[in-house]
């Protein structure tokens, strides 16, 4: 055969391919409920054989010049029966079987199971609309047949009165590619229906005398309960595009696209056992959920899309564990993905992004599924909502840029969160609130608007493993009763403080590095909580801060480093700190202040660049058997009207610049600065007519002051406002 005659034999097989199929390019069928088209087809082998020549004795060459795709294509398919509105736009070969519906062509194969045809239809271009649901039962094949280069959004199956479409019991192995299948509400009939059924419960048994009202709750989350019209329940997985239904039911369905206009329902329903292979499909714009997988069923369903329904795009219930890859759900009226009532399942790679409520919301105990490896961003009410006792497995994926909460565990509710990073919400990061509980490990949460984790309400979860920082209030805080272990967890960079605790909370903050916050660790309110073997350092105020009636347990830390205060106890605080080494803090290692109570022992105190430990005025406090050693100041200072029990202190070897600065005569400003506030006797001079708010040191009311009437204040902390040049006269120790 010459080279001429392969192309125009290779012609005049894309010719009728294409007046049959009507698609642009050859389609292969190589077995059951597989089609693959070729975009870019070689016309023959001839070609290639030149490049190949080498390889390949001469039958091989004359065989491989024989391939003609379309006529393969043609071959493959040529068993199957087609469906058209109109007959006239059929100009194939002759011995094609032809039908007006598809019902007619699935009664002909029924009928003739032996026949020469597969069960494989080809719904062509246009609108089908059937009256009737079409039940299938065998392994048929239905695939829509169109020369556009979208073929779904012009093969249409469409109905009025019922579901359009229902996979059942006795098609194992069906197949639907390349059609939309879509439900359209008929107003009239429905309004009909309701009447009836109105009638039908007047003229029976009375309706429910206290039938429940819709809360608060009802009107955030999505009714799990089935719709009542006066007492009639209407059932949420009929009147729909599709559904698939019963032990066994396996159809392969892929590049299809599903509507429907029932507010009422899901768009497409898969129960009772049922196990779909749905890829490449969308289910946009549904006037009520996009599917729901209910009834133990399960399927396996590969980048699809779902959007812009009014109520939730996927939603797994009853035992149902489906499996979701590399699917995008967004733009929902309700949340992204609902999972209730025994629901399981298990999603990866998907995009979940911009719907109304939650991208993903979990409710009720024994409700289990496995998310990892997504993206959930932009949800409206916030990424994830675990409630009600539910469970779960979040792995691995990337929650961001939710208007609320990232991450919201309530009401028992018990997950495992893992792995993910939580960042830029534009309100929290993780919320533990009402007695939930949870594993919380090795995320990654960062630069939320406020606090990384919220614990509150008797809420108990393991905090443990994460990095926790740069967020623009707190990084872990604690409140209103809210307790657990925060354990071996990174916290830095926060805006605020690294842990905040307060109003009866009482958490186990054990082994974790707090630095570079504002506080490290701020303890107020009636707080609690035992914060032990932690490493605070480097944080810009104060490393642990107590005050407020707060009682915690400050146990075998090491606490260094700070821009301030090691630790501050002010304004009633109280609590036990013990077994601590606190040291190189950049002024005192423990300050007691305004009431403060606290216990203070066993602890080593040193390098500090105020002093060790200092008590102020209304101080009332335990001070036993710490060893305070190389501090600037002094080792333990306490001031007039303090009340210190001493005991058993070792303290040594301090560098006491305070007091070897008054018995060298030198001003104290000379060792303090304005940044320090050294411990001291300070005095007012009347004859200067200084206030008792400025204070002067003991050198400069013998030097500056000498023959003034000077007057002594009491012994606390103090720069002195003489070498400050803060009074008329200037200050002559400076000076010189």
């Amino acid at each position: 055969m010459t080279s001429q005659q392969d192309d125009d034999d290779v012609e005049e097989w894309r010719v009728l391919y294409q007046e049959t199929f009507g698609y642009r390019h050859p389609l292969f069928h190589p077995e059951h409920a597989v089609f693959q088209f070729q975009p870019d087809p070689k016309f023959t082998g001839h070609n290639r054989n030149r490049r190949e020549n080498n390889k390949k004795d001469e039958k091989e060459e004359d065989e491989e010049e024989e391939w003609n795709p379309w006529k393969e294509s043609y071959e493959q398919l040529s068993r199957g029966v087609h469906v058209m509105n109109s007959m006239e736009q059929f100009v194939g070969a002759a011995d094609i079987q032809c039908f007006d519906h598809i019902d007619e062509a699935l009664r002909f194969l029924d009928e003739n199971p032996e026949g020469h045809h597969e069960k494989l239809i080809f719904l062509h271009e246009g609108t089908h609309e059937v009256n009737h649901t079409i039940r299938i039962a065998s392994d048929v094949q239905i695939l829509g047949a169109s020369s556009s280069e979208d073929i779904a959004s012009t093969v249409i199956l469409t109905g009025r009165h019922a579901t359009v479409l229902e996979f059942q019991e006795g098609s194992n192995n069906p197949y639907l590619g390349y059609v939309t299948v879509k439900y359209e509400v008929d107003t009239e009939h429905e309004a009909q229906v309701a009447q009836q059924l109105i009638m039908e419960v007047d003229e029976g048994a009375e309706p429910p005398r206290d039938e429940p009202k819709a809360g608060p709750l009802l009107d955030d989350d999505e009714d799990d309960d089935l719709e009542k019209v006066n007492g009639i329940e209407t059932d949420p997985t009929t009147n729909c595009a599709m559904i698939v239904t019963g032990a066994g039911v396996e159809p392969t369905i892929e590049r299809c696209n599903f509507q429907s206009g029932n507010a009422d329902s899901h768009t497409v329903v898969v129960k009772d056992h049922a196990s779909p292979k749905i890829r490449n499909s969308t289910f946009i714009g549904g006037s009520g959920g996009g599917i729901i997988i209910t009834h133990q069923a399960t399927g396996y369903y590969d980048s699809c899309e779902f959007a812009q329904n009014l109520q939730s795009g996927i939603r797994v219930q009853f035992q149902a564990n489906p499996y979701f890859i590399n699917c995008r759900i967004h733009h929902q009226g309700d949340v992204g993905v609902f999972i209730l009532d025994d629901g399981l399942g298990h999603f990866q790679n998907c995009e979940i992004f911009s719907n109304s409520k939650f991208g993903i919301e979990l409710k009720s105990p024994q409700t289990n599924p496995t998310v990892t490896e997504c993206e959930i961003h932009h949800g409206g009410s916030g990424g994830i909502c675990i409630h009600e006792e539910a469970t779960g497995q979040f792995l691995k994926n990337r929650i961001h840029h939710n208007e609320f909460l990232a991450v919201w565990i309530s009401e028992g509710a018990n997950p495992i969160v893992r792995s993910n990073e939580i960042f830029d919400g534009n309100h929290g990061g993780i919320f533990v609130h009402r007695y939930g509980k949870g594993l919380i490990e090795d995320n990654d949460i960062r630069g939320n608007e406020l606090a990384g984790i919220f614990v509150d309400t008797g809420a108990e979860p393991w905090i443990r493993n994460n990095h926790i920082h740069t967020g623009k209030q707190a990084g872990v805080y604690f409140y209103d009763g809210g307790s657990g272990v925060l354990e071996s967890n990174e916290i830095n960079g926060n805006t605020l403080t690294g842990v905040q605790i307060r109003t009866g909370a009482n958490p186990r903050v054990v082994k974790n590095r707090i630095w570079n916050n504002d506080n490290g660790v701020l303890i107020h309110e009636a707080g609690m909580g035992s914060l032990e073997e932690n490493t605070v350092f480097d944080n810009s105020m104060t490393n642990v801060f107590i005050k407020t009636e707060a009682t915690p347990i400050v146990r075998r830390n090491k606490i260094f480093g700070s821009r301030g205060t090691g630790i501050s106890v002010t304004d009633g605080g109280k609590g036990t700190i013990e077994e601590n080494e606190i040291f190189d803090n950049a002024q005192s290692g423990v300050l007691v202040l305004s009431e403060a109570a606290p216990v203070i022992r066993l602890n080593r105190v040193h390098g500090n660049q105020s002093a060790g430990i200092e008590v102020s005025s209304k101080g009332d406090c335990v001070v036993r058997e710490n060893r305070v050693f190389r501090n600037r100041f002094g080792g333990i200072m306490t001031a007039s009207g303090s009340n210190v029990k001493e005991t058993q202190n070792q303290v040594y070897d301090n560098l006491d610049r305070v007091r070897k600065a008054i018995d060298s005569g030198h001003c104290l400003f000379s060792v303090s600065g304005k940044e320090f506030y050294p411990m001291h006797n300070f005095y007012r001079c009347i004859t200067c007519n200084s206030s008792e708010r400025n204070a002067i040191c003991q050198s400069c009311i013998e030097r500056c002051h000498k023959g003034h009437t000077v007057m002594f204040l009491r012994c606390d902390r103090f720069y002195c406002d003489c070498g400050a040049d803060h009074l008329e006269r200037s200050c002559c120790l400076r000076q010189t």
